[in-house]
């Protein structure tokens, strides 16, 4: 099922009181999806810090204007929160930053993602895609 904490002394319990046919209903859910209660919730907080606070995204790089561009142009192809498939990525990067198709993985994908603005989604090898952040 999930993964497991593996720290016990670094963790701290909550209590949540919440109306009984809400927490009935979360079950039931849950009992669908094959997951306990405190897994859902831990993924939920996971999935909720790391989430950008505005539908803005990250503030663009600083130190280099390629990557700020690249940034800024992934955000608008992308403003519904969909992934971008890689080869469209690509082509359009390519274009808007007067680069050739073949630098752009090595020297805009690559930065960004390694800077947390980007991960990689989708089928690595036939389908691959970007979410931006």
């Amino acid at each position: 099922m999930g993964r497991m904490e593996s720290d016990e002394s670094n963790t701290q319990r909550v209590t949540v009181r919440v109306p009984a046919d809400l927490l009935e209903e979360y079950d039931d859910i849950l009992d669908d999806q094959d997951t306990n209660r405190s897994e859902a919730i831990r993924q939920h907080m996971r999935k909720t810090v790391s989430t950008p606070t505005t539908d803005g995204g990250l503030v663009p790089p600083e130190d280099d204007d390629t990557l700020a561009a690249a940034y800024k142009e992934l955000r608008r192809l992308t403003t519904d929160g969909r992934s971008l498939p890689l080869t469209e990525a690509r082509s359009v990067l390519a274009s808007k930053l007067n680069l050739p198709k073949e630098s752009v993985p090595r020297r805009v994908l690559k930065p960004l993602n390694e800077r947390g603005y980007l991960t990689r989604t989708g089928d690595p090898v036939n389908q691959p895609h970007i979410r931006v952040r």
